[in-house]
């Protein structure tokens, strides 16, 4: 996963290369989006033919010195063309007939099931995982021991063989490094 900084760095050199890499890093959300908003309306096909759209859209439109969030600028998106097309499918088909699915095609989902926010949380999640390894040994499993598993500094002081005091300083020290970390991502 690239960040939004290169991502930016790279649409500059290489608009395609960028275009490739923000498809294949925010399809599955794109389409998460799309998918929430249209599954009682639409067809497998108009699903996909709004997200090619919300792509074509990101591609001609984007600003790569635009400085707030690529996600939430493509989620807007993403949202709004496909509250657009929930307009124009729901109700009736051309044929006069409500359009459905298979239920083979398409899994039981709860109605208030919010795949997007779901999507989100887990994007963030793994971001802010990937953040907390770029902080090496031992930071990272004192940190992930501190805030994750709740462990006391005398628990983690014996897991990475060091004292309770050391642990709290490592901990302070390794938090001030993760927020610059998650300032450069523009999460914080």
């Amino acid at each position: 996963m690239i960040s939004e900084q290169e991502l930016r760095m790279l649409f500059k050199i290489s608009p395609e290369k960028a275009h490739r890499m923000i498809f294949n890093q925010y399809s599955n959300y794109v389409y998460a989006i799309v998918f929430s908003k249209l599954r009682s309306c639409a067809s497998r096909e108009d699903i996909d033919e709004c997200v090619s759209d919300i792509f074509a859209e990101i591609f001609i439109h984007y600003d790569p010195d635009h400085t707030g969030s690529l996600q939430g600028y493509i989620g807007t998106i993403a949202r709004r063309t496909a509250i657009s097309a929930f307009y124009q499918f729901s109700g009736k088909s051309k044929s006069g007939q409500m359009v459905s699915f298979d239920s083979e095609e398409i899994p039981d989902l709860p109605s208030d099931a919010d795949i997007e926010q779901d999507y989100e949380k887990k994007a963030l999640r793994k971001l802010l995982l990937d953040k907390i390894a770029e902080l090496g040994e031992p930071d990272a499993t004192i940190i992930i021991q501190k805030y994750f598993y709740h462990e006391k500094s005398e628990d983690i002081a014996r897991l990475v063989s060091l004292t309770p005091a050391n642990v709290r300083k490592r901990s302070e020290r390794a938090l001030r490094k993760l927020k610059s970390l998650l300032t450069k991502e523009d999460l914080l």
